[in-house]
């Protein structure tokens, strides 16, 4: 074997060791961390960040349930409506201010002028009026059975919309359009002949619509209303084919529109009571309910009590609002506050499921609050629908002389039954 020749196991150089040069210490363990500094002034390292590229929860998109066509001729009666959308850039130190008062929930400052409430609707009420009138055809379509939805699609209906205003008039137009073919305006050709004819007859309103809000919004809504009803104005190059068939969005028959100025607060029983009526309807509160909720969750908790004892049966509530809709309670004999959602505390008021160690009531401690829960009337609500995280993401394509933009919302709904 040549010196180079590996061999079959490798031998020690010098022979074996000899136990009495062997190591008596015990074998030390390896170790379990990193070695580090524990003495005086230790301290702990701080958790990571979670990196702003990490992924998040992400809204899901609302299903675009009317035409892009249909939401066009909403975009239309906005831009049409108001002489203000000429000139968008003249708007600009109006909407500023009345964002910046809306942020600090100054409504008289941000609405207290018609240049102010114009702008407002010019603005963001056509992003929210596509929004709403998508969320609620998609709502008629999977409550198809229900009895306020059978009303709409088949003979007459009710809604009341508490903090209503431009966008909410827009959205139940749009969706009644979508609807009701009946509802759809006629040529002027055919809208002559029928003044005409002694025969004709009115046709009842399918939509009853009552607005009610703090702010006066009846002359945008009543500018609304007529572009709505009225076929739009054509360029006076406009072929013969066009002007013959050149129609309105709604018949003006079709939708009874009422506006009310009032503190939704401040209703009365019987107030309420003349305004809903005997027959089951729909109540609405889109971008709403939460700043109700943030002015007075005492005030807005007590509505609900009296919209309980007031809704016919098969009545539903309808809410969009924002998806961050936290509302902050003090705690009695503390600065500290207590976190509520919109929902948790909506469910109280309907459905009784807020935990009795969550609810702080002042001057009620858990055993008055139990006593409580348990002398409280039967449920007589549902909720249908729960939709924590939405988007309506807007149609390519939409044409509009002013910003447009995605609208993020949640969206809860409770039937009475």
């Amino acid at each position: 074997m040549g010196q180079y020749d590996r061999k079959a196991q490798s031998q020690r150089k010098h022979g074996p060791i000899l136990s009495s040069s062997a190591s008596k210490a015990p074998a030390r363990p390896p170790p379990i961390a990193k070695p580090e500094w524990r003495g005086n002034g230790y301290m702990k390292k701080a958790k990571p960040k979670p990196h702003l590229d990490a992924p998040k929860d992400q809204p899901t998109p609302q299903d675009q349930c009317l035409p892009v066509e249909l939401q066009q001729l909403v975009l239309n009666i906005f831009k049409d409506s108001f002489a203000a959308s000429e000139d968008f850039e003249a708007l600009i130190p109006v909407l500023k201010e009345v964002n910046e008062k809306v942020l600090e929930r100054d409504w008289e400052g941000a609405f207290g002028g018609e240049e102010k409430r114009e702008g407002y609707a010019l603005r963001w009420s056509p992003s929210r009026a596509l929004a709403f009138a998508n969320v609620m055809a998609e709502f008629c379509e999977e409550r198809a059975e229900d009895d306020w939805v059978q009303r709409l699609s088949k003979s007459s209906a009710k809604a009341i919309c508490f903090g209503g205003g431009a966008a909410e008039i827009m959205a139940f137009a749009g969706l009644l359009r979508h609807l009701r073919s009946d509802a759809a305006g006629r040529p002027q050709s055919e809208l002559d002949a029928a003044k005409e004819d002694p025969s004709t007859e009115a046709s009842a309103p399918i939509l009853d619509l009552t607005l009610i809000d703090s702010a006066d919004w009846s002359s945008v809504i009543s500018k609304l209303q007529t572009g709505a009803t009225t076929p739009p104005t054509l360029s006076k190059y406009a072929s013969a084919s066009a002007r013959a068939s050149n129609a309105a969005l709604l018949s003006p028959s079709t939708l009874n529109i009422n506006f009310t100025q009032h503190d939704i607060f401040t209703l009365t029983t019987t107030q309420l009571r003349q305004l809903i009526g005997d027959k089951p309807i729909l109540v609405t509160l889109f971008l709403t309910l939460s700043s109700l909720y943030k002015t007075s969750i005492s005030k807005t908790l007590a509505l609900f009590v009296r919209l309980d004892a007031l809704l016919p049966p098969n009545s539903t509530i309808l809410i969009i609002d924002t998806i961050i809709a936290s509302i902050f309670q003090p705690i009695p004999n503390s600065e500290d506050v207590k976190e509520y959602t919109m929902e948790q505390l909506t469910d109280r008021a309907l459905l009784g499921k807020l935990p009795i160690e969550k609810v702080q009531v002042q001057g009620k401690g858990k055993k008055a609050l139990e006593e409580e829960e348990k002398s409280k009337p039967e449920i007589r609500w549902e909720k249908i629908c729960k939709q924590e995280m939405k988007v309506n993401k807007l149609e390519e394509g939409l044409r509009y002389p002013g910003s447009l933009e995605n609208v993020r919302f949640q969206v809860l709904a409770y039937q009475r039954l």
